[in-house]
């Protein structure tokens, strides 16, 4: 427990610092980068405390230096953005964590964190392991002590019965009933005992005692993972009451998504989307990632999504729309919890035509049989909440008869395979590949392409939100 208490101090201090890093970044309040010297500055005493703990494991002792190489890099990559906001160069650096260069460094940390756990766990069971033969050793040791102090009571006085037979009695009944798997009761001292079978009660005593600790330990551990199993379901039940129960359906236009939560343990992601049929025809589309995991970035997902439905109803205005969801975001108490979200947004009319924006989200995907592209990262505005007030140009493209456009996640092109990311241009590969798959299989086939990339588990929620513009009928001739 000390181990795993030391390596999430580390962990936890980390985490502050990038997100404190992050909010400098993006905001330039000199008091986000006091906290993000206090955790950088902490960090090497920290480390100095988890490898004092981890001792002489040359196992462990191999992952912390890992986790250290990892914790080194994203710290040089934050220090790169610091410098960057301290010489005014703001869209440099929130260039660079749009690109999520501090994001990959830091991903890098939590897979060597993650081992590290992995590994300390590991140990403790083998300790464990260690401790039952140790305590099975040491009972077969009493029991043995306890038979030969039978057979010297045998040759002694009645007197000495009486101060050593009794006790060393009492010592056997209690090896059996701990045999017999009840450790509830310890041996009775007797007040006639000889001094050295006193001690033999006490220490049987004591050694039963540690026994049942350890067995309370493993159940409190047990009892825990399962409150945390529990936990996640009851959160990805609430994340899935949050999405939209369907998709609406529109004249001329298919409509399905594909959203696959990451595949690790207690963290409920923050990716979310919706579409609505609006009375003029047109189809207003959705796609948004909210920073953070779990019950929080959940119930502020939940609020983007409501909040931009009511807006989509009264003005559906891209600008306008993405206006108020920023409005909405950019509140003093959110930012200092280092809240922000990407999203981005669009209007599709029968005829192909797309007018959309983007708020720090990933350009999307267009494709047709002649091939697949993302459109240039040209026309996008900053994260919703990172400034008060700020400009989001609208984008106008058209899907071609047939073609398809994709608004996704970064989940789904920074899958990686260490420094290998599934990137655009898999992506299109998949998609021209699946041209012509019905769009709910082609959606399915690229999500699950990006979970093979990243070793069958993806790190991140992924979701993919896709349109079809029918081909036009022919009349007869």
């Amino acid at each position: 427990m000390t181990r795993q208490r030391a390596a999430d101090v580390v962990l936890v201090s980390l985490l502050n610092a990038q997100t404190t890093n992050r909010g400098y970044v993006v905001t330039g309040r000199g008091d986000f980068l006091n906290s993000y010297t206090t955790a950088r500055d902490d960090y090497p005493n920290q480390l100095a405390q988890l490898r004092r703990v981890v001792g002489a494991d040359e196992d462990l002792q191999e992952v912390v230096n890992e986790f250290d190489s990892a914790a080194m890099a994203y710290f040089e990559e934050a220090r790169t953005l610091i410098s960057l906001r301290r010489q005014d160069r703001v869209e440099a650096a929130t260039t660079r964590v749009n690109e999520g260069t501090d994001e990959i460094a830091f991903n890098r940390v939590r897979q060597a964190q993650r081992r590290l756990q992995s590994q300390i766990e590991q140990t403790r069971v083998e300790t464990n392991r260690d401790l039952d033969r140790r305590a099975a050793a040491t009972l077969a040791a009493i029991v043995l002590a306890a038979v030969l102090c039978l057979v010297m009571v045998a040759f002694a006085s009645r007197q000495l019965w009486r101060r050593v037979g009794g006790p060393i009695g009492l010592v056997t009944a209690g090896v059996r009933r701990v045999a017999a798997g009840d450790l509830s009761r310890p041996v009775k001292t007797s007040e006639t005992a000889v001094l050295e079978v006193a001690e033999l009660s006490d220490g049987f005593n004591t050694m039963q005692s540690e026994v049942v600790a350890q067995r309370q330990s493993a159940a409190a551990a047990a009892r825990r993972e399962a409150t945390q199993q529990a936990e996640r379901r009851l959160w990805e039940t609430v994340q899935s009451g949050l999405l939209p129960v369907s998709l609406p359906s529109v004249l001329g236009l298919n409509v399905a998504v594909r959203y696959q939560p990451a595949e690790r343990a207690l963290l409920v992601g923050g990716d979310f989307y919706d579409a609505e049929r609006l009375p003029d025809g047109r189809l207003a589309i959705m796609v948004g990632d909210i920073s953070g995991h779990g019950a929080t970035a959940a119930a502020h997902a939940a609020a983007l999504r409501f909040g931009w439905r009511t807006l989509v109803s009264v003005n559906p205005n891209p600008a306008a729309v993405i206006a108020a969801l920023n409005a909405q975001m950019a509140s003093p108490d959110l930012r200092s919890q280092g809240m922000f979200a990407s999203l981005i947004y669009g209007l599709v009319e029968r005829n192909g035509r797309v007018n959309f924006v983007r708020a720090g989200h990933p350009a999307p995907f267009v494709s047709a049989q002649t091939g697949c592209r993302q459109l240039q990262q040209e026309g996008t505005g900053p994260l919703l909440g990172v400034m008060d007030e700020a400009e989001w140009p609208v984008t106008t493209t058209r899907i071609p008869p047939g073609g398809t456009i994709y608004l996704f996640t970064d989940g789904l092109i920074e899958a990686r395979k260490g420094s290998d990311v599934f990137g655009v241009e898999r992506a299109c590969a998949v998609l021209e590949s699946e041209w012509h798959s019905a769009l709910e299989t082609r959606l399915e086939r690229l999500v699950e392409r990006a979970r093979l990339h990243e070793d069958e588990s993806l790190r991140d929620d992924v979701v993919v939100l896709a349109v079809q513009r029918g081909r036009p009928v022919p009349f007869p001739a």
